[in-house]
């Protein structure tokens, strides 16, 4: 079990290190690879060595905040890092081998499990980005554009743009020390909220098409099949915060979403929830976890069988509510 530690402690294992490796989860959201980015940055202009570990589900919407920080093959850590990863279940596969030697977390997920030697956690905090941001301070680091840029969407990504219920102060004023600084946050809003490919459209309305309801319409439902993602030609980044849409339908509380994952049969989940439903609990009665508002866990199939046990379990917790 992790030893819980601050922002001040985190940042003095990390000064007190040297050839450090940052460990992002797989499907990397903006948090995780923002963080990364902003830290390993941060590091290396006190003068560390330092890297973030290739993440093989990396896309080209997120890979620009990486260049020129990736370990090469070989690299040997000191001290390993990961950022915004709850459980090591949540590891590339490529960094499966990482999982227990890693030293520090810095995370903000509620469920975190207390894999590292040492937890700095902020459940209260709206991203990882935000436990990052604290650390770089007490790491004496000058924050710069492109660190600004990284903690920018790291925070964005995670609150849904600051609509999310989970939106703190802090985040705000991230927020706005990055514009100060001068980030093109409508560039990236545009990017991570607006824009939209073609393909995503299809889902979408796929999705829709698809959706069953229940608890009197307070529960949404729907499933994307592997097969046919491949043969639209679909990729992460088009099946990015589908869950997040359900939750715009007039009457629902909890919205699920199954996706068939890439590499085996099973079915990733994403919840989403209302207050005060906990999408957290419900995935923690498969194995998964995360924060009260989102959450995740993996159901094998088939789809209809796995969305009727999501159902059931998302209508008993609406009834404790």
């Amino acid at each position: 079990m992790s030893s819980r530690i601050d922002a001040n402690a985190a940042a003095a294992r990390l000064r007190g290190a040297q050839n450090i490796l940052i460990l992002t989860h797989r499907r990397p959201d903006g948090d995780t690879i923002g963080s990364a980015a902003a830290l390993c940055r941060g590091l290396r202009q006190i003068g560390k060595r330092a890297f973030v570990f290739p993440n093989e589900d990396l896309t080209p919407r997120l890979g620009f905040l990486l260049e020129g920080l990736l370990a090469a093959s070989g690299f040997v850590p000191g001290l390993i890092c990961a950022v915004d990863i709850a459980d090591v279940s949540l590891l590339t596969d490529s960094a499966k081998g990482f999982a227990r030697r890693v030293d520090l977390c810095l995370d903000h997920h509620p469920s975190n499990v207390g894999y590292a030697r040492e937890l700095a956690l902020e459940e209260h905090a709206a991203a990882a980005g935000e436990v990052v941001w604290a650390v770089l301070r007490a790491l004496g680091a000058a924050l710069d554009l492109p660190m600004w840029e990284a903690l920018y969407i790291a925070v964005s990504t995670d609150t849904g743009c600051f609509k999310f219920s989970n939106t703190t102060p802090l985040a705000h004023r991230i927020a706005a020390g990055a514009i100060e600084a001068g980030v093109d946050f409508h560039r990236h809003n545009h990017a991570f909220f607006e824009a939209k490919s073609k393909n995503r459209f299809l889902i979408e309305k796929t999705m829709f098409d698809k959706m069953i309801f229940s608890a009197d319409g307070r529960i949404a439902c729907s499933w994307l099949d592997r097969p046919w993602l491949d043969s639209i030609g679909a990729d992460d980044d088009d099946l990015d915060n589908l869950s997040t849409l359900t939750m715009a339908l007039e009457g629902v509380d909890c919205g699920i979403i199954l996706t068939q994952n890439k590499k085996d049969p099973a079915y990733k989940i994403s919840i989403r929830t209302h207050e005060p439903a906990d999408a957290s609990r419900i995935c923690q009665s498969f194995g998964g976890g995360g924060h009260p508002r989102a959450a995740g866990c993996t159901l094998s199939g088939p789809p209809e069988a796995a969305a009727k046990r999501l159902m059931e379990a998302a209508a008993a917790e609406l009834a404790l509510c």
